[in-house]
């Protein structure tokens, strides 16, 4: 989430306008489509972050942390803003962030976790609520694809079938009577999947031909109406396995407050919390079904609130949340309801995997970072200090010390 100083006499509406007028304007391209049709992406991931923390995996397998706690390492207060190598990995393939864990895929198929164990989303077997060290998540092998979401960690095997660990209250992973799940469970009703992100309550999966499905306990994060509730043993409501509908192939998603669905031929739909759809909407409500997101064209690769175009144009939207000690109403939050542009002549080989903030390695191999930096999650060596920090500094993409080559 991106946060601001906001003016204690402006409404949300007229700060949003005085963000966006001038340096930041909002997405107005015509309606072209990609010369050439994208692929379906299924690239590791190289970098990651979760609430208060951030890791990377750099080309010769090693894994790199930096930001609080989670970092694998001692300090002395268990924080460091610097991007420093974990010892004993030299075989990382992919790291995954969600809210309070990470997982590691490594070489040989297995997948280590560190971070919150709250919901059994590393190893059911042990109460502890934090892991502080890299543990291996048993039950699972010939894993290709991880994600850990929120409360659950997902997992991908050779075969392309989807198993999932954790918090299993709601009914959408499993019909499972047990809370917890008590080892990696496969997830029925998914095959040939080459992504998958999610939640305990509700996920988004990508097969091979390009089809996304859903599964959620609410209407809105479904992405498909009319569709029939199921009610679990425990008496859950829950929608099943959906298949979206949209006119063309789906190459990427992203899953976050509002989902992301870019097609081949570079455009992006969006559904669930209007403020976060990109959709130019400016009330609490919720887009139920695929909304295309107006003003956008010829995209090649998106995260939660983030695009770039195949012109190196970098745009941003979403909630921009405002502090204000001294005013009497407490503050306002302020939305970017549509894309805005925040730089341009940016080729981002692949953004963060992150549910809430927007992070990505350019084509050079250097990771950048834009946003907040309370837990030093950027990598630059520091932490934020400021309680504010002004718009230019938070829209501007800011270089960290980390950087996927080995050699530099």
């Amino acid at each position: 989430m991106m946060s601001t100083l906001s003016a204690c006499d402006k409404s949300p509406s007229e700060h949003l306008q005085a963000l966006t007028a001038g340096k930041y304007p909002v997405a107005n391209m015509p309606e072209e489509p990609l010369e050439t049709p994208l692929e379906i992406n299924i690239e590791p991931k190289r970098l990651a972050m979760t609430s208060s923390w951030s890791a990377g995996v750099k080309d010769d397998g090693t894994l790199w942390t930096w930001g609080t706690d989670g970092l694998l390492r001692d300090t002395k207060t268990g924080q460091d803003p610097t991007p420093r190598q974990v010892e004993g990995v030299n075989d990382a393939v992919a790291v995954s962030g969600g809210g309070g864990h990470m997982l590691l895929l490594r070489q040989d198929g297995t997948v280590w976790g560190w971070g919150s164990n709250s919901h059994g989303e590393i190893d059911p077997s042990d109460d502890d609520t934090f892991i502080e060290e890299l543990r291996e998540i048993k039950g699972i092998e010939n894993v290709i694809g991880i994600s850990a979401g929120t409360q659950v960690s997902f997992f991908i095997n050779n075969e392309k079938d989807v198993f999932v660990l954790g918090n299993n209250e709601y009914g959408v992973l499993s019909t499972d009577k047990d809370k917890i799940l008590n080892k990696p469970t496969r997830i029925k009703g998914l095959r040939n999947i080459v992504k998958i992100l999610g939640g305990a309550d509700s996920f988004l999966a990508l097969n091979v031909e390009g089809d996304l499905y859903s599964s959620a306990i609410s209407s809105h994060s479904l992405g498909k109406e009319n569709v029939k509730a199921l009610v679990t043993e425990t008496g859950k409501k829950y929608y099943p396995v959906t298949r979206i509908e949209l006119k063309k192939r789906i190459v990427d998603f992203d899953y976050s407050y509002a989902n992301l669905a870019p097609l081949e031929n570079g455009e992006v739909w969006s559904w669930r919390d209007t403020n976060y759809t990109g959709s130019g909407k400016s009330k609490d409500s919720f887009i139920f079904t695929p909304t295309r997101i107006l003003g956008l064209s010829k995209v090649n690769k998106v995260n939660a609130f983030s695009v770039n175009t195949n012109d190196g144009d970098l745009y941003l939207w979403g909630l921009s949340t405002t502090k204000c000690e001294k005013c009497s109403n407490g503050g306002n939050s302020s939305y970017f309801y549509q894309p805005v542009l925040i730089s341009n002549d940016i080729k981002i080989n692949q953004f963060a995997d992150s549910f809430s903030s927007t992070a990505y390695i350019d084509d050079n191999g250097y990771a950048w970072f834009v946003g907040n930096n309370r837990h030093g999650e950027k990598g630059t060596g520091e932490v934020q200090t400021d309680e504010y920090i002004t718009k230019e500094k938070l829209l501007v993409p800011e270089k960290s010390l980390f950087n996927i080559h080995a050699n530099k």
